[in-house]
């Protein structure tokens, strides 16, 4: 009975050895690709949400990395006064992309509430 199983071990290693011989170029396993999603590419117009995030195509997109003021966040002066600080970031990211013809934005990590993303 050893000699029939490890008679059959053998010939299985010869034919996986072989196959692996010749089969050429097997796809390469990549624990990474498997685990996370790739990203994805998202192109279109941009709708400007807040001073970090934007929309295309119906989906948001928040920068990584920056942490701008809300839309309707007011911001308070050294004397005393508030002002709109989160219309004021907006404004700002807004001129900024009407400026520049930035490069597609790849989607990282999906966040707690939309992606956070970053150039690759």
């Amino acid at each position: 009975m050893r000699l029939v199983f490890v008679t059959v071990a053998a010939a299985s290693a010869l034919v996986t050895q072989f196959v692996m011989h010749n089969s050429g170029s097997l796809p390469e396993i990549n624990l990474q690709n498997v685990i996370k999603p790739r990203p994805v590419a998202i192109a279109g117009v941009a709708s400007v949400i807040d001073g970090d995030t934007i929309e295309i195509h119906g989906q948001r997109i928040r920068f990584n990395g920056i942490d701008a003021p809300e839309s309707a966040q007011l911001c308070d002066v050294a004397n005393g006064f508030q002002y709109q600080c989160g219309t004021k970031s907006a404004a700002a990211l807004n001129a900024f992309l009407a400026a520049s013809r930035p490069n597609p934005v790849h989607v990282c990590v999906m966040g707690l509430v939309r992606p956070l993303c970053r150039q690759l």
